[in-house]
């Protein structure tokens, strides 16, 4: 059974590795890609809270949402139109369901073939120059499933190399305790940005 402390120790672990900018590496810096508003910030924090974005569930009960899914692939198109490779660019989810829809948005957009689209376990380590995280995870009795277990959470916020971009419902996500110090973590430290201004793209 792990301790708080052992969360605690976890959490300062994932500060420290999905910060690159303490390396001074940024997105930016590599060749070709342009300093946008997508290529500047270190962390980035898409908020769906408020924007009708429910999750759902597959036939086999595994959880989805829709769009998220759609916001995490409108975030991968601003980075590979600002000139970042799209195989340089992972995204992943805890949730096998919005693996294979977010690999069916992918199959729409022909430069985005490349960019990496796992669950967290899946992409054990291995890194990406930036990482895209879907957490899913959007309804009003604010149940977070096994976004809970710490561990995992962990692995995937620590996978980016130059980017690591949030795409979460903030208010379902803070329910839990650890979670909730990674939100505010980022919120505290990332550039925020609502889901609602990547609808529509």
């Amino acid at each position: 059974m792990s301790s708080p402390q052992d969360h605690n120790h976890l959490l300062e672990d994932a500060k420290v590795k999905a910060h690159p900018c303490v390396a001074a590496h940024m997105l930016f810096d590599l060749e070709d890609v342009k300093r946008t508003t997508s290529t500047e910030p270190t962390l980035l924090l898409i908020d769906i809270a408020g924007c009708d974005m429910e999750e759902k569930k597959d036939e086999e009960d595994s959880t989805l949402n829709e769009g998220e899914a759609e916001v995490a692939m409108a975030h991968a198109k601003r980075l590979v139109q600002s000139g970042v490779q799209a195989s340089d660019i992972g995204i992943i989810t805890p949730y096998a369901a919005q693996v294979v829809l977010l690999k069916m948005l992918r199959s729409n957009e022909d430069k985005l073939r490349e960019v990496e689209i796992s669950t967290v376990d899946g992409f054990q380590g291995r890194e990406k120059e930036a990482i895209i995280i879907s957490m899913v995870r959007s309804n009003s009795k604010k149940e977070v499933g096994f976004l809970s277990d710490h561990r995992r959470m962990n692995v995937a916020v620590t996978r980016a190399r130059r980017q690591c971009c949030l795409v979460c419902d903030t208010e379902t996500v803070s329910s839990d305790g650890f979670l909730k110090r990674l939100i505010e973590y980022f919120e505290e430290h990332a550039e925020y940005q609502s889901a609602s201004e990547y609808q529509n793209e």
